[in-house]
């Protein structure tokens, strides 16, 4: 299913032939943008696995739940800076019009 604007495609570098301050601007929300998606992307592997309805690799408990916790923020960290689902660059996008 294609939605519109929604691409897994990286987000642009930020210009560099404009005024140094609004390329420092695009840098951060660019930034921001894909903090957004990886914490999007880590409560989505939260909640499947909440849904898969597993006991887990370790047998439960506290120690796993912290593990699980820091093994999904790390993929969707490394998922993100790849690309992700496409959310960072949709935002990046919109937000940018907003600002001009």
């Amino acid at each position: 299913m294609q939605i519109e604007g929604f691409t897994p495609e990286p987000l642009p570098k930020a210009a560099t032939s404009s005024a140094p301050s609004q390329a420092q601007d695009e840098a951060k929300l660019q930034e921001a943008c894909k903090q957004f998606e990886t914490l999007f992307l880590t409560q989505l592997f939260a909640q499947m696995r909440k849904s898969s309805g597993s006991s887990g690799i370790m047998g439960g408990g506290q120690g796993e739940e912290m593990f699980q916790g820091m093994l999904d923020e790390e993929r969707a960290k490394n998922w993100a800076q790849e690309g992700g689902v496409g959310l960072a660059n949709l935002l990046f996008q919109q937000m940018k019009q907003q600002n001009l």
